[in-house]
């Protein structure tokens, strides 16, 4: 009797639900055509594990997954099912990634469900709960806070090739943490930009389009197939970057 791989059903049943749904992502189901066997990849925000889960399965046993959760007890049901930290090619890690290491706060905001770990940002030269202000009280959690350049050294990286950043409107702190990382193995990068989340730091959407593009990335939106695009609009929440060589 065959062997089934949870991973590939599951990777498999999220395809389709981001195709035929708006359950999730439709970006979800364009990895197929963004990450390949032996890709390096780093999911930061990675919550419960569902973009972590797909890449794993598309990198492969000879790639690498750097999961990035800060929030340990993001989605345990959910955590649970998926499995993806248990993947032989999936190293997770409990922290934050930001523009210095150190410690700083995530402020997890409840509703009268419980935590509602998904809108979790990391306090850091924030001013205000901004976008989170609809939510009746916050939590701090202390967490541990590194750069992406100091990842990729401590892990001994000799390539990165995909990255995927939703961190609630903190993805400039990230990338200005990761400069080194992206001059010198210029990954392919998701990035999910909304100005409800950004309005929250002293930065913008552009700000963070600039950065990439002055790099040497251009960047592309969803619309039945990734489309050039100049500028972040209110009808695209993830965006991807690649390398214009």
């Amino acid at each position: 009797m065959p062997v089934v791989d949870r991973a590939s059903v599951t990777a498999g049943l999220a395809n389709l639900l981001a195709r035929r749904t708006s359950l999730l992502d439709t970006e979800l189901c364009t990895l197929p055509d963004l990450i390949r066997p032996g890709d390096v990849c780093v999911d930061v925000g990675s919550a419960a594990g569902l973009y972590c889960q797909a890449m794993s399965y598309l990198a492969g046993p000879t790639g690498r997954v750097h999961s990035i959760e800060p929030v340990t007890f993001s989605h345990p049901f959910w955590t649970r099912v998926l499995g993806a930290q248990r993947r032989g090619n999936v190293r997770h890690h409990a922290l934050a990634l930001g523009p210095e290491p150190g410690r700083a706060a995530m402020r997890v905001p409840y509703d009268a469900r419980g935590p509602a770990t998904s809108r979790s940002f990391l306090d850091w030269q924030s001013h205000g709960l901004g976008s989170n202000a609809e939510y009746p009280r916050h939590a701090d959690v202390e967490v541990e806070v590194q750069t992406l350049d100091g990842l990729c050294e401590a892990a001994g990286l000799a390539r990165l090739d995909f990255v995927k950043i939703d961190v609630e409107g903190g993805e400039l702190h990230v990338l200005h943490g990761a400069e080194r990382a992206v001059e010198r193995f210029h990954p392919t990068m998701l990035v999910e930009i909304e100005a409800r989340h950004t309005d929250r730091y002293s930065y913008t959407p552009a700000d963070i389009v600039d950065w990439l593009t002055a790099r040497g990335y251009r960047m592309y939106a969803w619309r039945d197939g990734w489309r050039p695009a100049d500028t972040v609009c209110v009808h695209a929440n993830n965006y991807l970057f690649r390398p214009a060589d």
